[in-house]
Order: C-alpha cells, then structure tokens, then sequence
C-alpha cells in the first residue's frame, strides 16, 4: 500500500529528521506499508522507516548523506554477520565516534571501503564500544534485509 503524506506531515518528519540525525530530507514523501513494515519514499527512494514508533533513515539515506556524528566502522570479518541481521559486537569494531551516547542512532560502515551496511541503536556509549566481547549495538536495518530487497532485489 503506497499513499502520499500530507504537506504538513511530510513538514513535521522532515524536520524531526534534521534536529536528531542531521540530514535534510526534501521531496514528495509516500508512506509505503508492506510486511510488517512502514518505510517513507522520498521521490521514489526508500529514506526512513519506522522503528518502535519513530523514523530513522535507512541504509541508503545514510549512503546519500552521510551525517557526520554516529558513525561506527567495523573490520572486513563482520561484515557477513552483519548484512545476516546480527547486532554488532565489540572485537568487531575499529573505531566509533566517541560523542554516540548509550540509546543513540548509529550508522555501521566497513572499514578501509567506509561502505555503510547498517543502521541501528547504540547499547553503549561510543568511549565503550571498541573492546573484548559484548554487544553494543542493536542492528534495526541492513543491507539485504527486507526493506532493502523490497526495493533492491530479492
């Protein structure tokens, strides 16, 4: 199901997004529901989706705008964990942006490439995350999850 939003609705996620992640987002907003799932268009383009009631930016917002805080790189060895769906661990990290703050959005990229694969939730603080074992963030969205192969491919 696809329905265009409101001006005044499109207006007010708009500038949700820009005061908690950073990222302008401009156009034509269309609420896609499918699955279980609710994810807004942006001329055609999946940029956020709804995660315990709130919008986030997906995947390819995040290769789009790249915001400057939340970013997180991992080693080429998480990769395939991660695009399966897994939450990032600790011996995975490289690096992490030391201002993220426990409950914080996230962005997960691979190091060397700087490709973003994933988005998700910080368990912990930034200064914490790089270390020997334990989870440190809940990973909401991934390349090749359903959101992604709804609109990329299968």
């Amino acid at each position: 199901m696809r329905q265009r939003l409101r001006k005044k609705e499109a207006k007010r996620i708009s500038s949700a997004v820009r005061e908690k992640f950073g990222i302008e987002i401009t156009g034509d907003m269309d609420l896609v529901t499918f699955d279980d799932r609710r994810v807004i268009l942006v001329n055609g383009e999946p940029v956020l989706f709804e995660h315990d009631g709130g919008w986030y930016p997906t995947v390819l917002c995040i290769i789009k705008n790249r915001p400057s805080k939340g970013r997180v790189v991992v080693d080429e060895g998480a990769v395939p964990y991660v695009m399966n769906g897994a939450d990032i661990m600790r011996p995975g990290i490289v690096e992490a942006d030391p201002e993220i703050e426990k409950g914080d959005f996230v962005y997960i990229t691979v190091e060397v490439k700087d490709t973003p694969l994933a988005v998700g939730i910080a368990l912990t603080d930034g200064s914490d995350m790089i270390g020997e074992k334990g989870k440190v963030i809940e990973n909401i969205h991934h390349v090749k999850d359903k959101i992604w192969n709804h609109f990329f491919g299968r």
